[in-house]
Order: structure tokens, then sequence, then C-alpha cells
């Protein structure tokens, strides 16, 4: 079978392109799509941001809960550390000491639960029968008021992470993912090893997970998003006397460097051997972080842009001359600090060999697009898109539903969540 590779570049280029129980009123709206669906947002007085969902018709209940901690925060002497805590928070609390029944809760009634690691994130989810939401809450909120971090599984379960560094191994995107890394400049964080293994983990103890713990988890860093088919007031209920108890511990953001990439590394061409049948060029553009551009989403303007397909575009020149098959673009890796504008190509044969020529095509087409500022025409083909969208979007329950939005009031104001992450509002040519 013949060998094939992903190529992947990577180029340092900046692109010019009231209630007495809560810290305030609560804000409440209702779904314009969806009349049954009603919102309520509000600050708790240890500043945990909250999203209640209410909707009549939903069969599930749910919740989720988003940390403003994640893997680019590991020591760099227990990379991985961040991912293990996350598996150890499942195994025993104060209040529940059985390391297997909050599980086994979700699980006997019609449910699973479910957590994962990100740089900047944590998050941990569940969903339930709805009549067992308010216990599956009351176990849920343990996680963060009393951990365990019993020692004698720290064993087991560093094993289990193990495993399933394992079975990564097999994982393109998880190659690729750490692949791209060993040209990060060697300080930054952003290099650091996010599973972890044995090797990295053998040294962590209780009190290292405890520390972790005291320094990262605090309240006013965690966003909580419940759903179900009770009434708000009664969702309100269940949340805030269990979640007002997760210590404030008022933890400032950390700031990390926005350039990753060192001096000398400003252009590397990387060729990475894929376990799957797969010909691309991955064109990789670092970026500052553009989060606080929210209103006029850039990276949405610039990818439409190269994304196009129709006449005189990108894609159909390198059609024209059989050297690809498809192309996206768009917004990539995405923190606080720094971001990226990737440019995805799926080659042909022909354009796999020719490489370069591709990359040249691209260049002379960004090249053009300088030239000229963003079009007021295009932004508002783009902002309609958005608004339709949004509109139209499929009606989701679950931890679907409540996943989307923990993450989101991490970055958008608590006050419009459930719209202005969809919506563009701002022309900034």
């Amino acid at each position: 079978m013949s060998k094939t590779f992903r190529l992947l570049g990577i180029l340092l280029v900046f692109l010019n392109f009231g209630f007495s129980t809560l810290a305030w009123a609560s804000l409440d709206n209702t779904d314009s799509r969806h009349p049954q669906r009603q919102y309520r947002r509000f600050l708790l007085p240890n500043q945990m941001k909250v999203l209640l969902i209410s909707d009549p018709v939903l069969q599930r209940g749910a919740a989720s809960m988003t940390v403003g901690t994640g893997s680019i925060h590991d020591p760099s002497e227990f990379q991985g550390l961040a991912h293990f805590l996350e598996h150890m928070l499942f195994l025993g609390t104060e209040k529940y000491p059985d390391p297997g029944s909050y599980q086994k809760f979700v699980s006997i009634h019609d449910g699973f639960s479910n957590a994962f690691t990100a740089e900047e994130r944590t998050n941990y989810h569940f969903e339930i029968a709805p009549n067992h939401l308010e216990e599956a809450l009351d176990r849920f909120s343990e996680f963060f008021v009393s951990p365990l971090f019993n020692p004698e599984l720290v064993q087991r379960e560093m094993k289990a992470v193990d495993s399933e560094h394992s079975k990564n191994l097999s994982n393109d995107f998880r190659r690729i993912f750490q692949v791209k890394r060993e040209v990060y400049d060697p300080g930054h964080p952003a290099l650091h090893f996010a599973t972890g293994n044995l090797e990295t983990l053998s040294m962590v103890t209780r009190e290292v997970l405890l520390d972790f713990y005291r320094k990262h988890y605090s309240s006013n860093r965690m966003t909580l998003a419940v759903a179900g088919p009770q009434d708000l007031d009664t969702l309100q209920d269940w949340v805030v006397g269990r979640f007002n108890r997760v210590e404030n511990q008022n933890l400032k953001a950390i700031k990390l460097p926005e350039k990753f990439l060192s001096q000398k590394d400003q252009f590397r061409l990387m060729r990475i051997k894929t376990v799957k049948d797969s010909r691309s060029l991955t064109l990789i553009f670092p970026l500052p972080a553009t989060q606080k551009y929210y209103r006029s989403r850039p990276l949405n303007m610039l990818g439409f842009l190269v994304g196009h397909e129709g006449k005189g575009s990108l894609l159909s020149l390198l059609k024209e001359e059989g050297l690809a098959s498809g192309l996206s673009a768009g917004g990539g890796d995405s923190t606080s600090s720094y971001t990226s504008f990737n440019i995805n190509i799926q080659l042909t044969p022909k354009g796999l060999k020719r490489y370069t020529k591709v990359i040249e095509r691209t260049f002379q087409y960004l090249r053009l697009l300088r030239e000229k500022s963003l079009p007021r025409y295009v932004y508002e083909e783009v902002r309609r898109m958005a608004e339709i969208d949004y509109r139209f979007a499929e009606k989701t329950g679950g931890t679907r539903l409540v996943n989307m939005f923990s993450l989101l009031m991490q970055i958008y104001p608590l006050r419009s969540v459930e719209s202005t992450p969809f919506l563009i509002s701002e022309y900034r040519p």
C-alpha cells in the first residue's frame, strides 16, 4: 500500500484584516424561535455564572459545568495533570464517598455523564431522566465543593489515563495535534502534553492534585448551564443553595504569551504520515486573540472569502489546475491570548506532488484579498447568513444544549449569551 502524507504548513503571519440569593437580579426571556423555551441568567454571590433553560417538551434533564482551566495550566513537571484531575473528580466526594456512586446513579436513571479537558477549559456534564435531575445536581455540585481525591484510587485512575493515551495513538487528529506542537516555543505552555500518561503522571500524589485544584478551581471561573422541563423557579431553587457553596477564591485570569512560535520558526513545513488514507495541505496562520471582536467576527469574514467555491475563487482555480478537490477555511486554535486562521485543502494525487504550487496559489489569493478592504456587501451577506442559521437552527436539548452554553458563557456576555455568539452586528472593514 502506498504511503500517504498530510502536509501541514505552520506560518507566523499576522493578517491585518431580583433575588436576595443572587449577586444581581436574574434576567429572564423567552426564545423567540421556540416560544415554550425560557431562559434565566444570573450571577451567584460567589460569582459563578448560571444559565437556566426551562422547556416543557424536554425529555431529559441536563447540566454542564465549565471551569476556566485546562491543560495549558499544567505544571511542566506534571503534564496531563488537569486531565487527570478531571478523572479523579468522578471518584467520590465527602457527601458521596463511594467512587462509583455518581455514575451508577446517573446510569440507573436512564442517563450518562462525561467530561473533557481542553487547553483553557475543563467541562463536566450529564443528562438524566428529568424526575431525578434534582438529586443528580446535588451529587454533581459536590465535585466542586468537597472532592476526596482518594489516594487509594490515584494509581488505578493513572492507568486509565495512560490507557486513554494509548488509544489516541492511532487517532490522526490527536497525532497531528501533538506533532504540530513540536515546533512551538519550548517555553510556551501550549507545548504541554495534554492527555498525560504513566511517565508524566507517575509522581502525582493527592497533595499535588489538591494543590492544582485550589489554585485553579474557583467559582468565579465557573459557568453552569442547567436544562429541564421544570419551571425556572424550580430549577433556580435546586441550583442556588447547592452551587453557591462552591468556594470563590477570586482567581484572576492567567495571561499567556501571544506568540507561541519562536522567531526562527516563522515558516515550518511538516510532513505527517497519517493512519488513514489522506491527502491534505493545512496552512495555519497564528494570530493574536480575536475573542473580543465577537461582534464583527473577523475570522468568519475571512473564512467566507477564502472558502468561497464559486467562479473566481481559490478553490475553482485549484480545481481547474487539477490540484485540489475541496477547501475549507476558518478559525482554528482559539484561546484568550492567541488564535489561528486555518486553510485546509484536500489535494488530488497531482496536488500532493505539486503542493508548492498549491501554497503559491493560496498566497496569491491572500495578497489579492489584502489589496482591498472588506466590501460592505460581503459583510451583509455573511451577517444575513448568520442570522438565518440562528433563526432556523435545529432545536436541541440534553448535554448538547447545556454544553454549548456553559462553554459560551466563558467567553461571551452572560446577559445575551443565547444569541450574541451566533450573530454579527458590527462592520469592521
